[in-house]
């Protein structure tokens, strides 16, 4: 990604934020991936009404597929302004995304690993289960035929791509005042709720952290892209042949494997590999830069956990 003065140029949203520093930008990212969803989702709806669809069209697969895609759309749209308003060029930061072959076999090892704490979502559901709270079950459109590969593509390849270059591109390039451990975990957080439901926040926020982790090192978000999509993919695979269980020896064999992978990477990445892309790009003002970013992502932070908590409200 591009240097910190990249940031400081006329123009756009510069008379409210002032200096526009890359903290403010990663913020304000967050905050308009938040409004953008919610305003495309209801555009939707609107159109869906005026047309006469909107009945009964929850569980129809072209529903589900638009659904799926609004996701993408906005990250997209947010990409593409942002890139505009803090003046970056696609051609530069794509050729900034070039990274040692090491580390896309890290970032298999590293999500094999993560799959070890898959279950963790479903030990939260299970303590949120005494107070009453029942998940609801993600719809995921036909998976028969030739609509697995369909899946795949608008379920696990775009959602990987786009949820990247937002949360471990454009967001955590503003995130170097943190420091590698509060970027990293701050990071997570975020992206764990952003997903605004329950059923996906303490896997999400163990991903989340981890694929910080791992660009941080690699000073690309390319290595995370290929975790995001094996783990994505992974899923609908074991859902479409109805894997949702092994047999004791199996289990125990898979999770040790796993948990050698996620412990092997993990130490890897923190103890071996001391690269930080961001090292030089620390500023003096470092307090300045954590109360920008907060500035600007408080939007998006109060829309997301106003959402999560309506989410758990109308499970109990």
């Amino acid at each position: 990604m591009t240097r910190q003065n990249d940031y400081n140029k006329k123009g756009g949203f510069s008379y409210l934020l002032g200096e526009k520093t890359s903290a403010k930008v990663s913020g304000l990212t967050y905050s308009l991936s938040a409004v953008f969803s919610i305003v495309l989702a209801f555009i939707f709806l609107i159109i869906l009404a005026s047309i006469g669809k909107a009945e009964g069209a929850e569980e129809q697969d072209w529903y589900l597929y638009c659904t799926y895609l609004l996701s993408p759309v906005c990250f997209a749209l947010v990409t593409l302004f942002v890139f505009r308003w803090a003046g970056l060029s696609f051609k530069t930061e794509a050729k900034a995304q070039r990274c040692s072959a090491k580390y896309f076999f890290i970032a298999i090892a590293l999500q094999c690993g993560l799959l070890s704490l898959s279950q963790l979502n479903s030990v939260f559901l299970e303590w949120l289960s005494k107070f009453g709270y029942q998940d609801t079950p993600i719809l995921l459109p036909s998976m028969d035929g030739f609509g697995f590969v369909g899946v795949l593509i608008v379920v696990a390849l775009l959602p990987a791509v786009f949820e990247e270059i937002i949360f471990r591109g454009l967001l955590l390039k503003g995130m170097r005042s943190f420091g590698l451990v509060g970027a990293v975990l701050i990071n997570g957080a975020l992206f764990s709720l952003y997903h605004q439901n329950p059923a996906q926040t303490v896997y999400q926020f163990c991903c989340g952290a981890a694929f910080a982790l791992m660009t941080i090192r690699a000073g690309s978000i390319l290595p995370t892209v290929l975790s995001h999509f094996i783990n994505n993919a992974l899923i609908l695979t074991l859902t479409k042949f109805g894997v949702t269980e092994y047999s004791p020896t199996v289990s125990i064999v898979v999770t040790a494997v796993s948990a050698v992978c996620l412990i092997g990477s993990l130490a890897w990445l923190i103890f071996a590999d001391k690269n930080n892309a961001y090292a030089d790009e620390k500023r003096e003002d470092a307090s300045a830069d954590k109360k920008g970013f907060f500035i600007g992502a408080s939007v998006g932070i109060a829309l997301c956990a106003l959402t999560w908590f309506s989410v758990l409200i109308s499970g109990i």
